[in-house]
C-alpha cells in the first residue's frame, strides 16, 4: 500500500511515478471521475479536468469545453489522458449517444498531443452476451446503439494510439459501481428506503459489483503501469442482482424490493436499457488483481462498511 491508501501489489516495482505527471481527466465532475481526480491530485499528479460548466472550490486546473465540440483543442500538454465521460445506457437519443460516446472520443484524441498513455473506461456490456463467463479476451459484440458506439470508440483508439506510439489501456467496469453517491445512491438506496424501487424481470441474472474506492484504486494502478493492456474491474463475488438487493434491504431494515415484468420496465426505461440491465454474466478480476489489492473483495464487505455512512 502506498502513502495515499492505494493497495498496490508489493511486487509491483515497474510503475510510473504520479508526482508532477500531467493528467487530463474527463468526466471528472461525475461519481467516479471526481474521486479519481482528487486521488490523483492527492498523489502529487498535476491534474486538469474537462468540464462543461464552471466548477468552484476544486484543487485542479479546469478547462471549460465540451467533447462534442469538433474544434476541441488544448493549449496545455498532457502525459496521460483518463477518459471517463460518457452518456449512460438510459439515454434514448441515438444522436446524443453517437455525438458523446463516439464523436466525442475522436474529438478528444485529436485535441491532445504528445501523450504517453490513454486510459479508456468502458463496461462489461461490450462483451458478446452469449458468453456467461467474461475475461479480457472474450469477444465483443453489440446489440444496442450504446454498446455499438462504445466498441467503435475503443477500436478507433486502439488503431490510432498504435499508429501514434501511444500506450492504450482499457478498463471494463463491473455492472454496478456502488458507493456514497451516483446512480447507486439515487436510483437504488434512496428508492429502496422510499419503497419505490422495482427489480426489472426476475432479478436472478448475475451481475458484477465493485466499490467506487476500488475502481479509483485500480485505475490508478493501471495509470502507473502505463502499458498497453486491458483489465476487468470488478470484485471477486459475482451474484444474482436480487441477492445483492436483498442484502441491502436487510442491512437497511426496509422491505425487499418488488419485481416488475421486463416488458413493463421497457416502457419506462427503454428496451436497450433493460436489455443491458438484465444481462447475466460473471466476470473474472484475476488480471487486475495482479497489480491491485481490493479493499472490498465482495459486495457484502463493501456494503456493510458503506451503509452506516448513508
Amino acid at each position: 500500500m502506498d502513502c495515499n491508501g492505494i493497495n498496490f501489489k508489493n511486487n509491483e516495482t515497474n510503475t510510473m511515478s504520479l508526482k508532477d505527471t500531467r493528467i487530463l481527466v474527463t468526466g471528472a465532475t461525475g461519481f467516479i471521475g471526481s474521486r479519481l481526480a482528487q486521488k490523483l491530485h492527492d498523489s502529487g499528479a498535476d491534474v486538469t479536468i474537462l468540464a462543461r460548466k464552471k466548477q468552484n472550490n476544486l484543487p485542479f486546473k479546469i478547462i471549460l469545453n465540451d467533447l462534442t465540440n469538433s474544434n476541441l483543442h488544448f493549449e496545455q500538454k498532457f502525459e496521460v489522458v483518463c477518459h471517463l465521460a460518457s452518456v449512460t445506457p438510459l439515454e434514448k437519443n441515438k444522436k446524443i449517444i453517437q455525438s458523446v460516446n463516439y464523436d466525442g472520443v475522436k474529438n478528444l484524441f485529436f485535441a491532445v498531443s504528445g501523450i504517453k498513455l490513454f486510459v479508456y473506461i468502458s463496461g462489461l456490456a461490450v462483451f458478446d452476451p452469449k458468453y456467461d463467463h467474461l475475461v479480457e479476451t472474450t469477444p465483443k459484440k453489440y446489440d444496442t446503439e450504446f454498446i455499438k458506439t462504445r466498441i467503435k470508440a475503443q477500436e478507433f483508439l486502439e488503431e490510432n494510439c498504435k499508429k501514434s506510439g501511444i500506450n492504450f489501456s482499457v478498463a471494463y467496469l463491473g455492472d454496478v459501481v456502488y458507493g456514497d453517491g451516483g446512480f447507486f445512491k439515487s436510483m437504488i438506496i434512496d428508492r429502496m428506503q422510499k419503497g419505490t424501487f422495482r427489480i426489472p424481470g426476475n432479478g436472478k441474472y448475475v451481475k458484477n459489483f465493485i466499490h467506487v474506492e476500488d475502481v479509483v484504486g485500480a485505475l490508478i494502478a493501471i495509470i502507473q503501469k502505463a502499458e498497453t493492456d486491458s483489465y476487468i474491474l470488478t470484485d471477486s463475488k459475482p451474484a444474482p442482482f436480487i441477492e445483492f438487493l436483498n442484502y441491502i434491504s436487510n442491512d437497511l431494515g426496509v422491505k425487499k424490493p418488488k419485481i416488475v415484468p421486463a416488458a413493463l420496465a421497457k416502457l419506462v426505461l427503454g428496451s436497450d436499457a433493460i436489455k443491458l440491465l438484465t444481462r447475466s454474466a460473471s466476470a473474472s478480476n484475476h488480471k487486475i488483481s495482479q497489480i491491485y489489492d481490493f479493499k472490498f473483495p465482495s459486495y457484502q464487505e463493501g456494503i456493510s462498511k458503506l451503509l452506516p455512512k448513508l
